[in-house]
């Protein structure tokens, strides 16, 4: 009598669940943009009879590793091995497929990757390996995919909609599809500073080391700057820039792109433009096809800046500007004595004899910081034969006076060749 009860309640199980599975194949689809029901909260598994386990809470396995990254070039492949561990009491069904996200600037195909075996009952406590075979097709855009290998349908539940499901038991894989470059820029960022009303020709250095050779079309990248904000660049205008190329570098040789810039006299501050060189290039990807260019304007100054300070009668005074120069600020490391900078001082006190005192600098010093390599220096300095360089440079000019009248003094100080400079004021001692 026993054993009939038995059987009848697994005949009454067995029919609850083909009505259950009637039921739900009788619902209507859900809409395309709501996520797919999490299947692995209604089935986790099988017990060691393989008869399906009901479970409340999603499977979950151990995967190493869980994340993979590498480079393939066009035409190449990769095999290796994922290690996935059954941590639950019940056996697992373990089907691994590829899972494309829409998201990425690149698609990666399914084609491209098979897995072995394509399917495996895990026991509580056992581990498998699967191989993973990537092959990349010769005719592939460089780029960066990015893909998931889904072992089982369990999924994170949401309380909301959300774009794609959230697999517990994947591993996510991204594969650097590349090439060596055949082409090289150098550079591909230019910076300087340039006074208002200033004109400067910048040179791009384009090698082409492949067999074939490569058309270019260089032009102003009209997208701006994606800086948002106060403290953000402005675009350089179209009409500043002027662009001389040809039209492209031969087999195993080098090609020269020149940049002018114009500046009217009216600009002031800092600006930013790409100059995208449209290579034909399919090694080189699509963002290094650009060289940056920013610039920061400046005017010199006609009119003083001002301080007032206080000074007891018979104290000394102590006056130390300084303003520093850097070799990535200009285009050139090159200056000559008329841009190094420069300083005309002026202290001013009604109880002086004219009521102006223009003090002479009574020390003077030049700091220079060398480096052996190339640095930030533009390519034209790269290229030379020097071992030295100067990477920056600070000027510092010190005045006095000493036994001064006491009163409200003040200091005016007109900057040449600076854009930016700082001082102190050391009063007494």
């Amino acid at each position: 009598m026993g054993k009939k009860k038995e059987v009848l309640v697994v005949l009454g199980a067995f029919i609850l669940s083909v009505f259950s599975v009637a039921a739900v194949a009788g619902q209507v689809a859900p809409p395309a943009a709501q996520p797919v029901l999490n299947l692995g909260v209604i089935t986790a598994g099988m017990d060691v009879r393989g008869v399906p386990v009901q479970s409340g809470e999603p499977v979950k396995l151990q995967i190493s590793p869980r994340d993979k990254w590498f480079e393939l070039k066009p035409g190449s492949e990769k095999e290796f091995t994922v290690k996935v561990r059954n941590k639950n009491e019940a056996m697992v069904s373990a089907s691994p497929r590829i899972v494309v996200q829409p998201s990425g600037e690149y698609t990666l195909e399914k084609e491209w990757i098979t897995i072995e075996p394509g399917s495996a009952e895990l026991k509580s406590g056992e581990e498998r390996e699967f191989t993973v075979k990537v092959r990349i097709p010769g005719d592939a855009e460089i780029g960066q995919y990015s893909t998931q290998i889904v072992f089982t349908n369990d999924t994170i539940p949401m309380p909301y909609p959300v774009p794609f499901p959230a697999y517990i038991n994947s591993m996510r894989m991204s594969i650097h599809v590349w090439e060596p470059p055949k082409i090289t820029i150098q550079p591909q960022y230019i910076r300087d500073r340039l006074e208002a009303g200033q004109s400067q020709e910048y040179e791009i250095q384009l090698e082409n080391r492949g067999d074939k050779a490569i058309a270019i079309n260089p032009e102003v990248d009209g997208e701006g700057s994606h800086c948002m904000g106060p403290g953000c660049p402005g675009e350089i205008p179209a009409d500043w820039i002027s662009i001389e190329s040809p039209s492209k570098v031969d087999a195993n040789s080098k090609a020269t792109v020149r940049v002018a810039v114009n500046v009217p006299a009216d600009a002031k501050g800092r600006y930013e433009a790409s100059i995208n060189l449209n290579m034909d290039d399919p090694s080189v990807e699509r963002w290094n096809h650009e060289v940056r260019l920013s610039i920061e304007v400046w005017k010199q100054p006609t009119e003083p800046f001002r301080e007032e300070f206080s000074v007891k009668s018979g104290e000394n005074v102590k006056i130390v500007i300084s303003a520093n120069q850097y070799g990535y600020d200009k285009y050139s490391d090159v200056a000559g004595d008329n841009e190094e900078p420069a300083f005309d001082v002026t202290l001013r006190l009604a109880a002086l004899d004219g009521g102006v005192l223009e003090p002479e600098a009574v020390k003077t010093v030049k700091t220079e910081h060398i480096s052996l390599g190339s640095g930030f220096l533009p390519p034209r300095e790269s290229a030379s034969g020097g071992m030295y360089h100067v990477m920056s440079t600070q000027y510092c000019e010190t005045y006095e006076v000493k036994n001064a009248t006491g009163g409200v003094w003040s200091l005016e100080i007109l900057p040449r060749n600076v854009e930016r400079f700082e001082y102190t004021i050391e009063i007494g001692g």
